[in-house]
C-alpha cells in the first residue's frame, strides 16, 4: 500500500498537479456523444452496454460534476467491481486502521510443557491470516512452555454465522482459489503453491506450505521450447494434486495455486507443520466447535495489517476470498451475525447516511462471484464520486491499481497517454467485462467512470474498455 501511494504521488506530482488538481478549464461541449463505436466495432451492440461518467471540473473539484452517460441506471452485473462498494462501505464503518484478531484459548493447563487439554482457535475474521502469522502465533505458544499438545486442535469459526457452501457451486472448479469460501479462521486462503521445475530430464515439484499428508503426482512430458510450450492440467482430490501434460525443457519454473481440504482440515495441518518446525509435538485430532466460556487465553494476536491495507489487496489483486471475508465482517464487527443478509442491510444503511439510495443493488457475497450481484453503472461512479469528495481521497484511490503497473491491469493500458493518469478496478466473467475508477485527462480534469459489458461477446471487448478510457484521458 505504501508503495502505490508513492507511485500515486510521483504521478500527481510529474503532472503538475496541486492540492486542489488545478489546470486551465475546457468547454465542457466540447465533448460530443460517448465512443459506442469502440464496442459495436467487437460485434458488442449498444444495448450491451452502460456507461457513467462524472467530470469534475478543473478548480472546482467540489462542485456538480458534468455527467456523460449511455444506459447508465440499467441494473447490470458488475463482475468484480461490486468489490469497490464494499470496501468503500469498509473504509467508513470498520475504519482504516482496523485490525482483526485471532485468538488461541485452551481449557487446560501446562504441566511439564505438556498441554494434554484442547487448543481453540478463535477466528475473528482476519481477511489475511498467512502463514507468516501463523508462524508467529505459534512461536508465541513456544513462548509459554508448550513442547507438546495432546488435546485437540478445536476451530472456532463461530464469529460467522454464514457457514461455507460448496466451493464448487459457481462454476465446477473449487480447487481454484479464487472459489474459496470464506471462514472466519481462514488460515492462508486455504491454498496451496505447486511449483514446477524441468530438471535433468524429470520434473520436480515444490509445495509451500508443506502440508502433512498432502501428496502431488505429476504425469508431465517434457518437449522442446520454453514455457509457452506448456500445457498443463491440474486435478484435485482428497490428498492428491495430479498434475499432467507437457511442459517445456528450457521453462525454468511453473507454478499454480491449489485450494486443498476444508478449512479445519487445511488449518490443522498448517498448524501442526509450523508447530512441528518450532520443535513442538503435535498429537491432537481436529474438530470444529465454539470457545467455550471458561476457557483461557494463551494468545490475542491482532494482525500487523490495517484495514487499509486489505482493502489495497482486494481492490488491486481481486482477491475474492478477502472481500467476502470484509463484507461478512461488516456484519460481525458491528453487532450483527456475520451473514450476507446482514451485511447487505449494513451497507444500505450506509449509502443512506452518505445521501446515496440504489434501489437496484443487490449483493450476493460482496465479492462479484456471482450472477445474481446487479449495480448500475450510475450507483457505482456516484459511490466513486462521493469518495473523491471525501477526506483522504488519494489514499482511497490508490487502494485502486494503477493501469499498466499493478495489479490486474497490469497488463494493459500501458501507453504512454494513459500512464500514471488512470486507477482502475476490473471486473471478469463469463458474458461479463467492467472497469470503475478514476481518470485524470490531460486537461487536468479528474472523472469518475464506470463502464459494464454484459454480452456473450464481453472477453471479444475488452479491448474496447481500454479504448474508452483512453479517449476520455485525450479527450475529456
Amino acid at each position: 500500500m505504501r508503495g502505490s501511494k508513492k507511485i500515486l504521488g510521483a504521478c500527481l506530482l510529474l503532472l503538475g498537479v496541486g492540492a486542489h488538481y488545478q489546470s486551465a478549464a475546457q468547454d465542457m461541449t466540447a465533448w460530443g456523444t460517448l465512443p459506442l463505436q469502440f464496442f459495436e466495432s467487437r460485434g458488442v451492440p449498444a444495448d450491451a452496454v452502460g456507461i457513467s461518467l462524472a467530470v469534475l471540473k478543473s478548480g472546482e473539484l467540489r462542485g456538480p460534476p458534468t455527467w456523460l452517460e449511455h444506459r447508465a441506471r440499467q441494473p447490470m452485473n458488475p463482475a468484480s467491481t461490486i468489490k469497490l462498494v464494499t470496501t468503500r462501505a469498509a473504509w467508513s464503518i470498520l475504519g482504516l486502521d482496523y485490525r482483526s484478531r485471532t485468538r488461541v484459548w485452551t481449557t487446560s493447563r501446562v504441566k511439564a510443557g505438556v498441554l494434554k487439554g484442547p487448543i481453540y482457535i478463535q477466528g475473528g475474521g482476519d481477511p489475511k491470516l498467512v502463514l507468516e502469522d501463523i508462524e508467529q502465533i505459534v512461536d508465541q505458544l513456544r513462548a509459554k512452555g508448550i513442547r507438546v499438545i495432546e488435546g485437540d486442535f478445536v476451530l472456532d469459526g463461530s464469529r460467522f454465522a454464514e457457514a461455507p457452501g460448496d466451493p464448487n457451486a459457481f462454476d465446477g472448479r473449487g480447487y481454484k482459489p479464487y472459489n474459496v469460501e470464506p471462514h472466519a479462521a481462514m488460515f492462508n486462503f486455504k491454498s496451496v503453491r505447486v511449483g514446477l521445475r524441468p530438471d535433468r530430464g524429470r520434473v520436480t515439484v515444490e509445495t509451500m506450505p508443506n502440508l502433512h499428508g498432502l501428496r502431488v503426482n505429476t504425469s508431465i512430458r517434457l518437449v522442446q521450447g520454453g514455457c509457452g510450450a506448456n500445457s498443463l492440467e491440474w486435478i484435485q482430490r482428497a490428498n492428491l494434486i495430479d498434475v499432467s501434460g507437457r511442459m517445456g525443457r528450457n521453462c525454468p519454473w511453473q507454478e499454480n495455486y491449489i485450494s486443498v481440504y476444508s478449512h479445519l482440515q487445511y488449518a490443522q495441518r498448517l498448524f501442526a507443520a509450523s508447530w512441528k518446525n518450532a520443535g513442538g509435538i503435535f498429537r491432537g485430532k481436529a474438530r470444529e466447535g465454539k470457545t467455550p466460556g471458561n476457557a483461557v487465553l494463551l494468545v490475542d494476536w491482532v494482525s500487523p495489517r490495517p484495514l487499509i491495507d486489505v482493502l489495497a489487496d482486494i481492490n488491486k489483486l481481486s482477491n475474492n476470498p478477502m472481500a467476502r471475508t470484509v463484507f461478512l465482517n461488516l456484519s460481525a464487527e458491528t453487532g450483527g451475525p456475520g451473514s450476507r443478509d446482514d451485511a447487505e442491510k449494513r451497507v444500505r444503511a450506509w449509502l443512506a447516511e452518505r445521501g446515496m439510495s440504489f434501489s437496484e443493488l443487490v449483493m450476493d457475497n460482496g465479492s462479484g462471484l456471482s450472477r445474481n450481484e446487479r449495480i448500475s453503472p450510475r450507483s457505482l461512479t456516484e459511490l466513486l464520486v462521493d469518495a473523491m469528495l471525501a477526506p483522504q481521497a488519494m489514499e482511497w484511490i490508490g487502494t485502486l491499481p494503477a493501469a499498466g503497473v499493478e495489479g490486474t491491469i497490469r497488463r494493459r493500458l500501458k501507453d504512454g497517454s494513459v500512464a500514471g493518469r488512470a486507477w482502475i478496478k476490473t471486473g471478469s466473467l463469463e458474458g461479463v467485462r467492467a472497469y470503475s475508477g478514476y481518470i485524470l485527462s490531460q486537461s487536468g480534469h479528474w472523472v469518475a467512470f464506470s463502464a459494464i459489458i454484459n454480452h456473450p461477446r464481453a472477453v471479444e471487448a475488452a479491448p474496447s474498455l481500454d479504448s474508452l478510457v483512453k479517449w476520455m484521458v485525450e479527450t475529456l
